[in-house]
C-alpha cells in the first residue's frame, strides 16, 4: 500500500469518525432535551427513537401517502393536546425537531408579534431546487425586504384587476378544452388541467408570456414538473428514494433549463424598458412593475441589469410559478369535488352567477373583461373559496425558533420555548378544530356569510408581514375560473386504489391531500366531467 493510499484512508477514517461523533452528540442532545422537561406538551417520547415510533404508528391509521399536515389533527387529538394547541415533536435525525403551533393566538404571536424568520433548513429541500436561494418565500432580513418592495406594486389588488382580461382569455381556453372532454364523457386528470391553466395565467400576469401549456408542452413547465418529481418524498424512509444518486444531476439540468428560459424573457422585458415606461399601459405584467421599481432605485438610466439582480429576479419568478399555480389549481379541484356532493350549494352558486352575469353563460367572459369589479358581487362564490381553503389549505408556514423567544399561552401563562426548533404554524389543525369552528369537517360556505369568524383562526395564506404576497391574485383567478365554469360543467371525482397500507380515506374523504411539493388532491383527482344542464 503506497503512501497516498494510506493518506486517503486516514482522511476517510477521520471523516467517518467525526461524522459518527457528531451523530451521537446530536442524538444525545435532542433526546435529552425532550426528556428533561416533564411538562413539555408532546406525545410519548422514546429514549432512543424520540417520536419516530409515534409517527410510524399514525401512518398505520391514515393513508400511507397522505400529506404530513393531515397527521397533525389526529396526533393532537390522540395525545390530548388539541385544546392546548401546541405539540413538540422530536424527529431527529429524519427531520428537524419542531414545535407544532395549532392555536390561533400562539400563531399570531409567532407570525405577527415576534415575526419569526422563515426556517431555511425546513424549506430549502423544496424551494432551493425549485427556485434557488434567497427566494421571497424563505429569505429573511434585508434580502426579503428588498424583493418584497420590488414586487409589492405588481401584486396590489388595484393593479391585478387590470390583468383580469388576460386571465379571462386563459380561462376561455380552459373552457374550450373541458367542453371537448365533457362531450366525450372522459375521465380526466383534473388537477393536471387546472395546473396547466394556472401556469398559463401566472406566465401571462407575471411575465406577459404566452406559455400556452393547455395546448402543448412548454420546456419551462416541463423542466419545472420534472424538478417537482425529483423532490425526495418525506413519507419514505427508503435510503435509495431519499438520497437518489441521480437527483443532483436532474436538479442541475432542470435549473439550467428554467433559468435559461426565464433569463431570456427577463432580458427581453429589460430591453423594452423605454417604451414600457412611457407607454402608459395600465395592464402591465408584474415583472414590468418590478423593473420600473428597480430602474427608479438605479436612477432610471442604466445600460444593463447587474448580474445579482438578474439572478435573483429569475429566482423570484420561479417561486411565483411554484407558489402561484399550486394554490389555485388544487382549490379549483376541491371546489368541484365538494359541490358535486352538495347539489343545493352548487345550485345557489349558479343562481348567484346568473344574477350577476345573466343566464347566457357566454356573457360572463365579456362582462368580466369589461368590468372586473363585477367579481366583487360574487359573495357566495367567495364564501365557497374561503371554505375550501379552510378545509384543504395548500400550504402552511414554517419559521425558525429564536433564542429568548417564547410563545405564551394566554390562558395559563405557560411559556413555550422555540430556540433551535422549527416552528410549524400549522393551519389545518386550527381549521378543523371544533373549539373554533362549528362542524369543522363539514363543507359549510354559509358560515362565511352568517357567522362571526374566529379571530386569527383562518390562515391559508398566513398572516402578518410574511403573509403570501400572491393571495389576492389567487382569489381573483379562482373567482374568474368559477364564473366561467361552474354553470357549464358537472365534475365528480373517482375513487382510486388505496396505498400500500390499505387505508384509503381520511375522515370519510377519499380525495385527501398528498404531498407533491405542496398539498394536492390524491392522484390528480381523476374525475368524470359532463356538461351541466342548462336548466338551473
Amino acid at each position: 500500500m503506497d503512501q497516498l493510499t494510506r493518506g486517503l484512508m486516514y482522511l476517510a477514517g477521520v471523516y467517518v469518525l467525526q461524522g459518527t461523533v457528531r451523530f451521537f452528540a446530536n442524538l444525545y442532545y435532542w433526546r435529552h432535551r425532550f426528556r428533561s422537561d416533564p411538562d413539555m406538551p408532546q406525545p410519548p417520547h422514546h429514549w432512543l427513537l424520540g417520536h419516530l415510533l409515534v409517527m410510524a404508528e399514525i401512518t398505520k391509521e391514515l393513508p400511507l401517502d397522505v400529506h404530513p399536515q393531515v397527521h397533525l389533527p389526529f396526533l393532537l387529538e390522540k395525545y390530548g393536546l388539541k385544546d392546548k394547541g401546541v405539540m413538540y415533536l422530536d424527529l431527529w435525525p429524519i427531520g428537524k425537531p419542531m414545535i407544532v403551533v395549532a392555536d390561533p393566538n400562539l400563531a399570531h404571536q409567532a407570525a405577527q408579534v415576534h415575526v419569526l424568520d422563515k426556517d431555511n433548513d425546513a424549506l430549502d429541500f423544496v424551494l432551493k431546487p425549485l427556485s434557488g436561494p434567497d427566494n421571497l418565500v424563505s429569505a429573511s432580513g434585508q434580502i426579503w425586504k428588498f424583493w418584497r418592495t420590488i414586487f409589492n406594486p405588481g401584486f396590489a389588488v388595484q393593479h391585478l384587476m387590470t390583468l383580469v382580461p388576460g386571465i379571462v382569455r386563459d380561462c376561455e381556453t380552459f373552457v374550450e378544452i373541458m367542453e371537448k372532454r365533457a362531450k366525450k364523457g372522459e375521465v380526466i386528470d383534473l388537477e393536471k388541467h387546472t395546473t396547466c391553466l394556472t401556469v398559463d395565467i401566472i406566465g401571462r400576469v407575471v411575465l406577459d408570456a404566452e406559455l400556452n401549456t393547455q395546448h402543448k408542452p412548454h420546456e419551462l413547465v416541463e423542466a419545472f414538473k420534472s424538478q417537482i418529481s425529483w423532490l425526495p418524498p418525506v413519507n419514505s424512509y427508503n435510503p435509495w428514494t431519499r438520497w437518489h444518486p441521480f437527483r443532483p444531476i436532474m436538479y442541475w439540468r432542470n435549473q439550467r433549463i428554467m433559468r435559461r428560459v426565464l433569463g431570456d424573457m427577463l432580458d427581453r422585458r429589460f430591453l423594452q424598458r423605454d417604451p414600457m415606461l412611457s407607454s402608459g399601459k395600465r395592464s402591465k405584467p408584474i415583472i414590468d412593475l418590478a423593473l420600473e421599481t428597480y430602474l427608479k432605485e438605479k436612477g432610471g438610466n442604466i445600460g444593463s441589469m447587474d448580474e445579482e439582480f438578474r439572478t435573483n429576479a429569475i429566482t423570484q419568478m420561479l417561486v411565483f410559478i411554484f407558489a402561484g399555480h399550486d394554490t389555485t389549481s388544487s382549490t379549483i379541484c376541491y371546489i368541484f369535488h365538494q359541490l358535486s356532493h352538495h347539489p343545493e350549494k352548487m345550485a345557489r352558486a349558479r343562481k348567484e352567477l346568473n344574477d350577476i352575469f345573466g343566464t347566457d353563460h357566454a356573457d360572463a367572459a365579456r362582462m368580466l373583461t369589461e368590468n372586473p369589479l363585477l367579481m366583487n358581487k360574487m359573495e357566495y362564490c367567495t364564501a365557497i373559496i374561503r371554505e375550501i381553503l379552510r378545509m384543504y389549505p395548500p400550504a402552511s408556514s414554517v419559521r425558525a425558533g429564536a433564542k429568548g423567544t417564547y410563545l405564551k399561552d394566554p390562558k395559563t401563562g405557560e411559556l413555550y420555548v422555540t430556540e433551535g426548533l422549527t416552528v410549524w404554524l400549522a393551519s389545518l389543525p386550527v381549521h378543523v378544530n371544533d373549539n373554533y369552528w362549528d362542524n369543522p369537517r363539514e363543507f359549510l360556505p354559509e358560515r362565511w356569510l352568517e357567522d362571526e369568524i374566529p379571530k386569527d383562526a383562518w390562515r391559508p395564506f398566513e398572516r402578518g408581514p410574511r403573509a403570501c404576497i400572491g393571495q389576492e391574485l389567487a382569489m381573483i383567478e379562482t373567482k374568474v375560473i368559477m364564473a366561467l365554469t361552474l354553470r357549464r360543467f358537472d365534475i365528480e371525482a373517482q375513487k382510486q386504489p388505496p396505498p400500500a397500507n390499505g387505508v384509503n380515506e381520511v375522515s370519510g374523504e377519499h380525495v385527501y391531500q398528498v404531498l407533491a411539493a405542496s398539498a394536492k388532491p390524491k392522484g390528480g383527482m381523476p374525475s368524470v366531467i359532463k356538461l351541466a344542464s342548462r336548466i338551473i
